[in-house]
This record gives C-alpha cells, sequence and structure tokens, in this order.
C-alpha cells in the first residue's frame, strides 16, 4: 500500500516551480559526495543532506577483488534510478489529481564482464534498464502510460541514464501490462536468471 499526500506533492511542485520562475538561480543544485577507497575495492562515501551527515559504503564481490562489505556501485545506481522514479511518478499522478492505491518498481539491466576487463569489444556500460513499474491506480490505461513516461522524463536520473542507453519502461496497470517499450530481444529479460 502506498501512503502519498497527493495535496502536499502538489503543493511543492506549484511552490518550487513558481519560485523556479522568479528566482532561477534557486533552482540550481550542487550535490557532491567525499569517497575514501578504504581496502582494495571497499569504498566510504560521506555526504550532508538535509541536516544530516550519510555514509555509505560501496564494495564489490571477492571475485571481483572486493570484500562485499556494501552494495555494488550497480547497485546503487539501480536504487538510484528506481528512488527517482518512484518519487517522481508519485508527483506526476499528485498532479494529475490520480489516487496512487499501490507502485512498485523494479529496475534491471545487465552488465556483460568482458567489457570491464576488455576481454573483447564489448562495452564496460549497461546496455539497457527496464523500468518494471506496477501501479493500482484510477488512471485509464492511457492516462498511466503517459504519466509513467512524463514522471521518467522529469526524474533526472532516469533523464540522465536515457542520454546514455535506453530505459525501457514495463508498465502493470491494474494487474494488466499496458505498456512494454522493450525490444523483441529483451523480451524474455524479466525471466532470465539475475545475480544475487
Amino acid at each position: 500500500m502506498s501512503d502519498v499526500d497527493a495535496d502536499r506533492l502538489r503543493d511543492s511542485l506549484s511552490t518550487l516551480t513558481a519560485r523556479s520562475l522568479r528566482q532561477p538561480a534557486s533552482a540550481v543544485m550542487r550535490p557532491s559526495v567525499r569517497a575514501t577507497l578504504e581496502r582494495d575495492t571497499a569504498v566510504l562515501t560521506t555526504f550532508r543532506q538535509y541536516g544530516t551527515d550519510w555514509r555509505l559504503r560501496v564494495d564489490e564481490a571477492t571475485e571481483r577483488g572486493g570484500h562485499e562489505s556494501g552494495p555494488s556501485p550497480m547497485r546503487y545506481l539501480l536504487t538510484s534510478v528506481a528512488g527517482c522514479l518512484l518519487g517522481w511518478s508519485a508527483k506526476t499522478w499528485a498532479a494529475a489529481h490520480v489516487p496512487l492505491a499501490e507502485i512498485e518498481l523494479e529496475v534491471r539491466t545487465a552488465l556483460d564482464l568482458r567489457g570491464e576487463h576488455r576481454v573483447d569489444d564489448t562495452p564496460a556500460y549497461p546496455p539497457w534498464f527496464v523500468a518494471d513499474l506496477r501501479v493500482h491506480s484510477e488512471a485509464a490505461p492511457d492516462q498511466a502510460i503517459d504519466l509513467a513516461r512524463e514522471a521518467r522524463d522529469r526524474c533526472p536520473v532516469t533523464a540522465l541514464v536515457t542520454r546514455a542507453v535506453p530505459l525501457y519502461l514495463l508498465l502493470h496497470h491494474e494487474g494488466a501490462i499496458v505498456l512494454d517499450e522493450r525490444p523483441d530481444r529483451l523480451s524474455a529479460e524479466d525471466r532470465e536468471e539475475s545475480t544475487t
């Protein structure tokens, strides 16, 4: 069950939009993090946000030289995509005055280690992402598609990712697939074996 305060989200959107129009400089954010290599591939990232000091650990599998002391960098990227896209989904549904009963998301990709290790011409980056969005709302299917696409376009993280590689939406609305942007070659990617 989703807990979305639509009035609060609409107020936030209208306030920030109005302020950005009046004072464009107020809309410019400068996020940063500080990272320290602790051991082999184990990295400690620190930053201050919302008045709180945060510490995130990043590491890799032992097979890849790490110590498994934290999630991999790719898991943090997937988490960023998921967090930003779900947040913007809540905002777009609220702005459209469509209540959300429930919303969840799984973000998937593939990574071929041959690219990192220069085994052949395989790229070191993931060739695609799938955002598998499951929504229960009062929206008509076409409206749900438009809102999901708007959320993808407005989320800074997915907007960045889609400049580099495709990010395909797979939208389940009220239990039915109403949008599947995946090409045929990826139609079974959700049933393929994934890493732990």
